[in-house]
């Protein structure tokens, strides 16, 4: 066993020798056996024990354990005593996973202020395979058939070598106390079924179904891995990041027979579900501007491409300012200089407009357009155009006409920001002043 632990840790650089590394210890028959191959392999490590007051004298009679643990070892401890019933009521979770987030919360904290390098979970074969079964349960990509990995990120699992048998004998030979954990035998936990109820049925059909999940286990991780490899070159050619904003350009998405899962792996990221990957590759013969939400973002399916960025950034609908001689920046809803200028130098930017100051009201509107606006396209010799009609002509998309601004004077359109001036307002030879309004950064 501690041979096979060794070779483990060291054939998957999981830790360095001299490097401390934090023990999640619960007292139970798993924790207590990793501390004790820590131990025997002379490892330098700390114990940090979370007492979650759930089963009364019992909690309690475990953290007097592991604090004896701690001193038989004679290492540092850490204890943390958690209101988990509490938490979640008011995170609206199961206990199962208030206890997690609370552990796993408090860990990162003392992971970051004692500087060590990983913390450790004392998960075995077993647990990975139920891991495994519990995901094809609930319904889960690639990523959810490989078990638990020997590292994720600062949490490492060195114990994933080994089997529950493995670990029974080890405490044998090694006359090893722990605390047996109660609600280990209770079924109404998923995890708890599957290892009283189903493992044994499926060991009857095939005695060495242990053995064939752990293949599977191991096939599907070199899958990701290489699926992983596959997106990277994807990603690389067909997506890119504008203005805080994800493009997935469609064109080579939408040959591949696959493209359904691809574009849920480009995707879950922000929230995205598989259903909602497989309802757009669906729907791409439909009209372009339907929008897809998560919780925290939203997807826009354009012409040829998809556009994700996050919600509820585009809150101001109308801003007034008033139009001074001597000059005025504004900085809301974003930042422009307005300057008067009585000698001017044509420009030809779209970041900036020249206008005939004397035909402009004192005070001045940006607001949000909406359905029904029209106005004059400097260029168009007094023609009338619809600004839907004018945003198809520049063919932008459902984000770019809800970032835009209109600069309006007494209900009429001066300019539509970044894009073109009304003509009523250009300047002519009897333009006796010119308002200059220059966009120094971006609206948002």
């Amino acid at each position: 066993m501690q041979e096979k632990f060794i070779s483990y840790i060291t054939e998957n650089k999981l830790i360095s020798l001299k490097q401390k590394t934090l023990l999640a210890v619960s007292g139970g028959r798993d924790s207590v056996v990793l501390c004790e191959l820590y131990h025997q392999a002379q490892l330098p490590f700390a114990i940090a024990h979370c007492n979650f007051n759930l089963r009364a004298e019992e909690s309690d009679a475990e953290e007097v354990f592991v604090n004896q643990l701690a001193k038989k070892y004679a290492v540092e401890i850490f204890v943390k005593n958690c209101d988990t019933k509490a938490y979640a009521e008011k995170k609206k979770i199961s206990i199962q996973m208030a206890a997690r987030e609370l552990r796993f919360s408090w860990f990162e904290e003392l992971f970051k202020q004692y500087d060590f390098k990983f913390y450790a979970a004392a998960h075995h074969k077993d647990d990975s395979v139920e891991t495994y079964l519990i995901n094809q349960i609930r319904g889960t990509g690639l990523s959810g058939l490989h078990g638990i990995q020997p590292q994720n990120i600062h949490l490492i699992h060195p114990l994933l070598f080994a089997s529950r048998s493995d670990i029974d004998e080890f405490i044998k030979k090694n006359s090893l106390d722990f605390r047996e954990d109660s609600s280990n035998t209770s079924i109404k936990y998923l995890r708890n079924k599957i290892r009283h109820q189903i493992m044994p049925v499926l060991e009857e059909i095939n005695p060495n179904i242990q053995e064939v999940f752990e293949q599977n286990i191991h096939r599907f991780s070199e899958t990701e891995k290489m699926m992983e490899y596959l997106m990277d070159h994807f990603r690389k050619e067909n997506c890119y990041v504008k203005d805080e904003e994800l493009i997935i350009k469609t064109e080579a998405l939408l040959k591949l027979p696959f493209a359904s899962t691809l574009l849920f792996e480009l995707i879950k990221a922000y929230g995205f579900s598989y259903t909602q990957a497989q309802q757009l590759i669906q729907s791409e013969q439909q009209h372009s501007g339907a929008l897809m939400y998560s919780k925290t973002y939203q997807l826009l399916r354009d012409r040829v491409q998809y556009i994700i960025r996050k919600q509820g950034v585009k809150d101001i609908q109308s801003v007034f300012f008033e139009v001074r001689e001597n000059g005025k920046n504004i900085s809301h809803p974003f930042h422009m200089s307005c300057e008067v200028k009585k000698q001017w130098q044509i420009l030809r930017d779209e970041e900036t407009a020249q206008i005939d100051y004397n035909k402009l009201s004192s005070t001045l509107e940006l607001r949000k357009w909406k359905q029904g606006d029209y106005f004059y396209p400097l260029g168009m010799k007094g023609r009338k155009k619809m600004l839907s009609d004018f945003f198809i002509d520049l063919k932008l998309n459902l984000f770019e006409k809800e970032e835009l601004w209109l600069l309006c004077s007494d209900n009429k359109i001066v300019w539509v920001v970044g894009y073109r001036i009304d003509d009523r307002y250009k300047i002519t030879k009897s333009t006796e002043k010119v308002l200059e309004l220059k966009i120094l950064t971006p609206p948002i």
